[in-house]
């Protein structure tokens, strides 16, 4: 069974919970704490001990981190943050409310240390957000690099001309992090993009028994206006959990990557360099088998 942290920025797009949905199911892995990062990060938290709370699995510790990236955030993005519609737009999985969903004072670095430290070289870090919370720990306690087992990352893209957002948000993190000298493997926006659930696959959730799945069909339909320019919800974030157990569904080739941090029109974007490689980037992918692996998985 392999250990796994997942840090996380559910609330703006449905494939945070809908991967969290999934790696809960896998007997192959056992959840040991999972953090959120970006603003509303203590709202983002309550999303997932709903989540959480749908399995019984109280017992995994949640804590809410950074809030904003360690790179400069224009007076235009924090208002852009700040509006829920946008940054929380299926915030509906959470409501009403409830004590049992608060994250209290838990802070997401001090956890991610915690759970490295007290698991040293067992722990996959799953990252399916900007890289915040991860490179303020490295920053904190340098020392954990060498207990990662390694980082399984959906974020970055090499094959196309394009910021993409978990790497590009926090920029000056993402540097941090791929020049930490963990093992990096990269689940790349093009690749990841092309697991797509159908309307008929949401219609799935919809009709099912389960609870969970009924609640998820409700934050898909709130969640999808908000992104109307998707055909459904695009399953990036499934890349690290399935890796973490299964690596036949993607190919991976070694590569040097950098991230871009100053450049004016360039800057977030990884790119591949002249150097040793020094992360493992996504290629190709399984898409109807993976999607038969996810369906599977999560109604039965």
């Amino acid at each position: 069974m392999q250990k796994i942290l997942i840090d996380t920025d559910p609330g703006q797009d449905i494939d945070d919970l809908l991967a969290i949905l999934f790696a809960l199911q896998r007997s192959e892995l056992e959840i040991k704490a999972i953090t959120t990062v970006t603003w509303p990060a203590d709202k983002r938290a309550r999303l997932v001990k709903r989540l959480l709370r749908y399995f019984n699995r109280t017992d995994i510790p949640v804590a809410a981190g950074m809030q904003f990236p360690l790179r400069p955030f224009s007076d235009s993005e924090i208002k852009s943050q700040y509006d829920l519609t946008h940054s929380v737009n299926h915030y509906i999985f959470a409501e009403p409310e409830d004590s049992r969903d608060d994250p209290g004072d838990a802070d997401a670095v001090d956890l991610i240390i915690r759970t490295i430290e007290a698991n040293p070289g067992e722990i996959v870090l799953a990252c399916i957000a900007p890289l915040t919370n991860i490179a303020c720990a490295l920053r904190k306690k340098p020392a954990i690099a060498k207990m990662v087992k390694y980082i399984a990352m959906m974020g970055g893209e090499t094959n196309l001309n394009r910021r993409e957002h978990n790497v590009a948000f926090d920029y000056i993190a993402s540097d941090i992090v791929l020049t930490s000298g963990i093992p990096i493997f990269m689940g790349t926006w093009d690749v990841t993009r092309r697991f797509v659930l159908s309307k008929d696959d949401c219609e799935l959730f919809r009709k099912h028994s389960a609870p969970v799945n009924q609640a998820l069909a409700v934050a898909i339909d709130h969640w999808h206006p908000a992104q109307s320019w998707k055909p459904g919800p695009v399953m990036y974030d499934l890349f690290p959990m399935v890796w973490a157990f299964d690596r036949s569904y993607y190919t991976t080739v070694p590569m040097s990557v950098r991230v871009e941090t100053k450049g004016e029109l360039t800057c977030g974007m990884t790119v591949p360099g002249g150097g040793p490689p020094n992360v493992e980037v996504t290629t190709a992918i399984r898409a109807e088998e993976l999607r038969a692996l996810y369906l599977k998985t999560v109604l039965g």
